[in-house]
């Protein structure tokens, strides 16, 4: 990655497009977006700091997670096909919305919605012509690799005391994130270009924890309503951070980043990172054993390794993620 950085306050670059936008700075054709801060160096250096135990653990959830309450994407059918009598074998079949369960939203997902356009401006109709543009194999050819920086608000949120649904439009602000890296003996200053960010926000834990009264509550509500969810709330004050870090990637452990609905759309962080920037964006990420891990060893940063499924003209992928330390 060669191109100048600009700063936060110099966008949008594509000064015919939408707000916040990134488009161009790193060639016509990019496919990559924040991912370009992923390079050789940074990967080798966070690999040297951060493979110490040989503890390693998954940061996917169960493709069968959100069973009761469902969501309204489609969740996996598994079709066993026993091949008997010809042989003692299986094979099977799957069949599922790709963001059912853990995933990497990828640059075809969400458009800045006034204008409907995609990262680097690009249209539906060219997705719908092509398997090439804002496809999310071209992640998979190198994957999103890197040093990650776990944020457990959930923890740093029960510390103070705060009573949390985290199926309701919860927002989190900014300088919680702050408190909860201080809560870890860490500060804003501690990230670095290329990083990627790991947040729990307590919702899986909630969600596999609810009571079964709660539980039948939700599952008729989401039949007729989308879901609310605790989440980030957009402000300038994260996106500048988040740009002028250069993260890479952020994902979560909530059904959606940021909180849900968004309310304040001038910062909506679906439109800023997806379309804006190319910044992966996970969801439905398990981090539970990460929090216990971390905690034990007394350490929040690990190595991440994660490799989207190489789908051509897909828009999201289970990530198939892996923590190490």
């Amino acid at each position: 990655m060669t191109a100048q950085h600009p700063d936060f306050d110099q966008l949008p670059l594509d000064k015919t497009g939408p707000r916040g936008n990134a488009w161009g700075l790193l060639g016509k054709d990019d496919q990559l977006g924040t991912l370009n801060y992923l390079t050789d160096e940074v990967v080798g250096q966070a690999a040297r700091e951060n493979f110490k135990t040989g503890t390693r653990l998954s940061l996917n959830w169960s493709m069968k997670g959100a069973s009761y309450p469902k969501f309204a994407r489609k969740n996996l059918e598994l079709r066993l096909i026993n091949k008997a009598p010809l042989k003692h074998a299986h094979d099977d079949e799957w069949s599922f919305n790709s963001q059912c369960s853990s995933q990497w939203d990828g640059f075809r997902h969400y458009a800045y919605q006034n204008e409907a356009l995609y990262y680097m401006g690009r249209k539906a109709e060219e997705f719908a012509a092509s398997d090439h543009p804002n496809s999310i194999h071209h992640v998979s050819a190198k994957g999103i690799a890197g040093r990650a920086v776990f944020i457990d608000w959930y923890s740093w949120a029960l510390a103070q005391g705060l009573e949390i649904d985290a199926m309701s439009s919860y927002e989190i602000p900014f300088d919680q994130i702050a408190k909860t890296l201080e809560f870890q003996n860490m500060s804003l200053d501690f990230l670095r270009a290329g990083d990627i960010i790991v947040i729990r926000f307590g919702y899986l834990y909630q969600y596999e924890n609810m009571d079964a009264a709660k539980r039948e509550y939700l599952d008729k509500l989401y039949q007729t309503q989308k879901p609310d969810n605790i989440g980030l709330k957009p402000s300038e004050e994260l996106l500048k951070f988040l740009w002028d870090t250069k993260i890479a990637a952020i994902c979560g452990d909530a059904r959606s980043l940021e909180v849900w609905p968004c309310k304040d759309l001038e910062w909506h962080l679906h439109e800023w990172l997806l379309a804006g920037w190319g910044m992966p964006i996970g969801e439905l990420f398990y981090l539970e054993e990460l929090a216990k891990t971390c905690k034990t060893l007394g350490r929040y940063t690990f190595f991440m390794s994660s490799s989207p499924m190489n789908v051509p003209g897909a828009v999201a992928s289970p990530p198939n993620a892996l923590a190490f330390f």
